[in-house]
């Protein structure tokens, strides 16, 4: 067996500081038995939660690991502020330009989704449906942006100090995350054709495509590009170094006013 590299099992170990009274027990409970309906009737509550991951034990007591903690923690942002997001809306096209609105965001990883995808609609418009006028539609497409957030959230690398970011500007909006691509893969081929996935925290992604956020099959980012290609003809950028990855998705908006100003 081929030993677990540094970044999967990070997500493995203790959290210094938290405590197994740190994690929503109600929701905890709730997914083990979605998970192990059967094992939970003959394994303590616990002891299950060890064997997948979700708690450790360190200095003979249990604690929550960093997976345990992001996905079931009241608040892991108490003791890493940088397990949060940092969303803002920026009016203008480049960083350094005015900033419209802004909020950080605390809470377990289903939280943050729901927190920044509330951000993202009440900081972005509405365009015409093309083919019904009299019907609106996201500036963004939902879908992608949904995509982009949990891809974040679940595969950032957590040792860095980095928060995932949301940027919404005038022409498009950005979803960073501290962390580069996990393994040594064409990013345009994945973005193109997708058919792998290597999670960087495996556990976290168990646990997701257990709640049904995800699928865990590779089509991330093939579901963003053609979701937003779908939307508006547009091309959803992906970028990626050693130590971040970028995701783009252009504004419907923009690309509508492009157009109508060119016939």
């Amino acid at each position: 067996m081929v030993p677990p590299t540094p970044t999967a099992a990070f997500e493995r170990s203790p959290v210094p500081g938290a405590e197994v009274v740190d994690l929503d027990q109600e929701i905890l409970q709730s997914y083990l038995r979605r998970r192990a309906p059967h094992m939970l009737e003959s394994t303590p509550a616990e002891q299950l939660a060890a064997t997948f991951g979700l708690v450790t034990s360190t200095a003979g007591r249990s604690v929550p690991t960093v997976a345990g903690l992001m996905l079931f923690g009241v608040c892991p942002q108490v003791l890493h502020p940088e397990w949060g997001l940092a969303a803002v809306r920026i009016r203008g096209t480049k960083l350094s330009e005015p900033i419209a609105a802004r909020a950080d965001y605390e809470g377990r990883l289903g939280v943050l989704l729901d927190d920044a995808l509330r951000f993202v609609r009440e900081n972005s418009q509405h365009v015409a449906n093309l083919v019904s006028p009299v019907e609106s539609e996201p500036e963004y497409p939902e879908a992608a942006v949904r995509e982009a957030i949990l891809n974040a959230l679940i595969h950032r690398d957590y040792r860095l100090t980095g928060r995932v970011a949301v940027r919404v500007y005038n022409d498009r909006l950005e979803v960073w995350s501290p962390g580069g691509m996990p393994v040594s893969l064409s990013l345009e081929h994945l973005a193109q054709h997708g058919g792998v996935s290597f999670p960087r925290n495996p556990i976290l992604a168990a646990a997701a495509r257990s709640l049904g956020l995800i699928d865990q099959i590779g089509r991330g980012l093939p579901t963003i590009r053609r979701t937003v290609a779908e939307a508006a003809s547009l091309t959803a950028q992906f970028g990626a170094s050693p130590s971040d990855f970028l995701v783009v998705i252009p504004s419907r908006l923009r690309a509508q006013l492009h157009s109508e100003g060119g016939n």
